[in-house]
């Protein structure tokens, strides 16, 4: 595969699909809330994801004995040197900007920093709930700056979206665990599927996928355009599920379900 020649699959296996699918979503939150998100906030969300990523790959491509089959394990081995280099230079950044934060902003921060800390160490440990616990610090970051700046009490409506968001993730790292589940299995990567099997969690993504849609439609009265875009993102992420045959071939089923993310960008339009 030639990398640079498929601009959007180099960039999906890098994860900065995923990195500017946070920063949309943190957006989403920011409008949702009616809160301004300074513009460090958001970098240092940029650049937090892509560290937490990108250790992930590189400890998973170092665990890897050989060769690894999958293209984002594999480019991960073949340019670790490069990619370790960048992951300094990224982490020296966010280190930076931490301190030019909003005091709230940076002691939310501090605190999750700690917790994806105690996730690495423990990663390995997790085996069939990392992607839960991912999800987990996934949403808590996207939602985080919005949270922080807000000066009102949140009611019910919005704990429900920042569950459904939160279960969106979830739902879209299941789909990746399943699609992966051979390559893991040889590779001896511990996920849900590993632990569970293929048929019991692909159960469990449409439950999860089919309540989120229901819960999403009895968001309409609240706003149509909230609705639509967990509508959206849920069915897309269970078409993913359904299709996965054909959406295999040249990681496609990662493609689609990274850009669900981009979707909620509808509500700042």
């Amino acid at each position: 595969m030639k990398y640079p020649g498929n601009l959007y699959q180099f960039i999906n296996i890098l994860s900065l699909d995923v990195v500017a699918g946070a920063v949309v979503s943190a957006l989403f939150f920011a409008a949702l809330f009616h809160v301004n998100v300074p513009t460090t906030s958001l970098v240092s969300l940029a650049l937090t994801v892509w560290v937490i990523y990108t250790i992930d790959h590189l400890r998973d491509a170092m665990a890897i004995p050989g060769v690894a089959n999958t293209d984002r394990h594999r480019f991960h081995q073949q340019y670790f040197r490069t990619i370790l280099f960048a992951l300094i230079v990224a982490l020296v950044a966010d280190t930076v900007i931490v301190f030019l934060l909003p005091r709230s902003v940076l002691h939310a921060g501090v605190l999750l920093g700690f917790i994806v800390a105690v996730y690495l160490v423990l990663q390995r440990y997790l085996k069939f709930l990392k992607e839960f616990f991912v999800a987990c610090l996934y949403s808590l970051g996207v939602m985080l700056p919005a949270l922080v700046m807000q000066r009102w009490e949140l009611d019910g409506i919005y704990l429900l979206i920042a569950v459904k968001f939160f279960i969106t993730a979830w739902m879209n790292l299941l789909i990746f665990s399943l699609y992966d589940y051979e390559d893991d299995r040889h590779h001896r990567q511990h996920s849900f599927v590993t632990r569970f099997g293929p048929v019991a969690t692909r159960n469990w993504i449409l439950l999860l996928g089919l309540l989120n849609i229901v819960s999403g439609i009895a968001l309409w009265s609240f706003d149509v355009r909230v609705a639509v875009i967990f509508v959206s993102m849920n069915l897309i992420l269970l078409g993913v599920l359904l299709f996965r045959t054909k959406l295999a071939a040249h990681n496609l089923y990662r493609l689609l379900g990274d850009a669900v993310f981009f979707i909620p960008g509808i509500y700042l339009l």
